[in-house]
């Protein structure tokens, strides 16, 4: 499970008082967003995954609001529903549902501006 909040510390709980997510290991939200990830930490050096811990505060902040922005455009761009990849060996799809991604990016969005009007940051924490 990866749960996404507003917090001060990594390896912390998320401010049960502020804008929460999560994903599921398996579902087709995380991994369909999962190359967005893997440019983020190029950029940042802060890597969301399902089993470790990413803070983004100042411009890694920033760079996550613009990750985020990008996920929305093409998520927008998809049907109502669609097939995600989730699994190579043996290879498994998950449906995910274009509401439901938007409401799930919505919460991330609220998260990452409590974050910046705070002076605090956004957590990942996978265990």
């Amino acid at each position: 499970m990866l749960d996404i909040g507003v917090g001060d510390a990594p390896y912390q709980a998320s401010d049960p008082d502020e804008p929460s997510l999560g994903f599921e290991g398996d579902d087709g939200y995380y991994w369909f967003l999962h190359p967005l990830f893997e440019r983020l930490a190029a950029e940042t050096g802060q890597y969301i995954d399902l089993y470790g811990c990413a803070l983004f505060a100042g411009p890694d902040l920033t760079a996550l609001t613009r990750m985020l922005a990008d996920a929305r455009r093409l998520v927008e761009a998809q049907a109502e529903a669609w097939e995600v990849q989730t699994a190579v060996v043996p290879v498994l799809h998950r449906r995910v549902g274009r509401g439901e991604f938007l409401r799930l990016l919505s919460t991330w969005e609220r998260a990452a501006s409590r974050a910046q009007e705070s002076g605090r940051a956004v957590i990942c924490f996978g265990d």
